[in-house]
């Protein structure tokens, strides 16, 4: 299967945004929007490393079912050393399987329940990340969405799989995310710079910081977590540059 690329991905949260379109401008509706992509990314990967355990304590001789039992085991997604990649747990009613088969009523509730869920489930990372979101906003007495437009969203986003191994490359959720950051930005008549710092600022305080290995980098402002990322990219590029001259 063909990789996903940033045009694509572009073309496809926007289709989303499509969706919501109505009485809402692009700063109402693009809290919904990122929210959706958010449990849909963490719910793809998540059932990668959880499809994984499983296998692995299948091939160990378990059952099906006492297989799937450690695999319910949040602590099987905490890295064991910091060369390890971290795995957001996601709980049962915030994976991708309950939200597309089990949603047809109250939905802005459960989708508010499924992101919740998850912030409480990974509280070392995602604590109060989702607290403006609302899938069940009123405005005026009436919710913003209808379960109608819920669940064309909800289907819409079930049409891509977001796992790692479908990505063109590491950060292309990151870049997109940047992207609707501009598109939103001028909607509402302000700056991209007013949201989040542009790549290329960020590219220079990568530079002047030159991150080595063992380092630990911060960021107090984390957005999109561009500066990580691209800390992380720096530090790849300099150990291949420093291999290809010996």
């Amino acid at each position: 299967m063909a990789k996903l690329t940033l045009p694509k991905l572009e073309r496809h949260l926007f289709a989303a945004a499509d969706i919501l379109r109505g009485k809402m401008d692009a700063s109402e509706y693009k809290e919904f929007l990122f929210g959706m992509l958010f449990l849909k990314r963490a719910a793809d990967v998540f059932d990668v490393r959880y499809q994984q355990i499983v296998k692995e304590f299948m091939d160990k001789g378990e059952s099906e079912e006492a297989a799937k039992e450690r695999a319910d085991n949040p602590n099987r997604y905490v890295p064991i050393d910091r060369e390890a990649y971290y795995t957001l747990f996601v709980p049962l009613e915030s994976r991708w399987s309950t939200i597309v088969n089990t949603f047809h009523q109250q939905i802005g509730n459960k989708l508010n329940t499924a992101l919740h869920s998850l912030a409480d489930a990974n509280q070392a990372v995602l604590q109060d990340v989702f607290e403006h979101i609302d899938f069940n906003k009123q405005v005026g007495g009436k919710s913003t969405l209808s379960d109608l437009q819920l669940r064309q969203m909800i289907e819409h986003f079930d049409k891509r799989s977001l796992r790692n191994q479908d990505l063109e490359f590491p950060d292309l959720l990151g870049a997109a995310y940047e992207y609707l950051i501009y598109f939103f930005a001028d909607s509402a008549g302000k700056k991209g710079g007013e949201f989040y710092t542009p790549r290329g600022v960020v590219k220079l305080m990568v530079r002047i910081v030159n991150p080595q290995e063992r380092m630990e980098v911060y960021d107090p402002c984390v957005g999109s977590g561009g500066m990580l990322i691209l800390s992380k990219q720096h530090i790849e590029e300099k150990n291949t540059v420093e291999i290809l001259a010996i």
